[in-house]
């Protein structure tokens, strides 16, 4: 019995953060599929989490599609959200205090600069995301 082999099917992301390579591009379909709208992503999180709070859940994601507005190194993504949302659960936190947002802001934000770029604007970003 002869068996026939087929060629893995094999799916690459970037984010755009790493440059992909002309000639991989021209061996792939190459699809932008950008970040969710902020409903999409709170469901997600209230899967992903769902012992955190609905208040609290609409507080961390507005306060993340801000952040993607920012001229950052590496913007948040949905997994940054998500392991935000589990810190925060596990600190009991009720709502986004800006102490506590700069206390947690390396869950979210990966390099030094961009953390160091937010930390003046915490306070802003959180009254607005808690706003709504």
């Amino acid at each position: 019995m002869k068996v026939k082999h087929q060629p893995p099917l094999v799916f690459l992301t970037s984010n755009n953060t790493r440059e992909i390579s002309d000639a991989l591009k021209r061996r792939c379909l190459h699809l932008y599929i950008p970040f969710p709208e902020i409903d999409v992503e709170q469901r997600i999180i209230a899967v992903r989490v769902p012992d955190i709070a609905p208040d609290l859940r609409q507080q961390l994601v507005r306060f993340v599609h801000e952040l993607r507005e920012l001229d950052l190194k590496k913007v948040p993504s949905i997994s940054e959200t998500i392991d935000w949302a589990h810190t925060l659960l596990l600190l009991h936190a009720s709502r986004l205090d800006p102490a506590l947002v700069k206390d947690t802001l390396n869950v979210i934000l990966k390099f030094q600069e961009d953390i160091e770029q937010v930390s003046g604007e915490v306070a802003r970003l959180a009254d607005k995301a808690m706003r709504g």
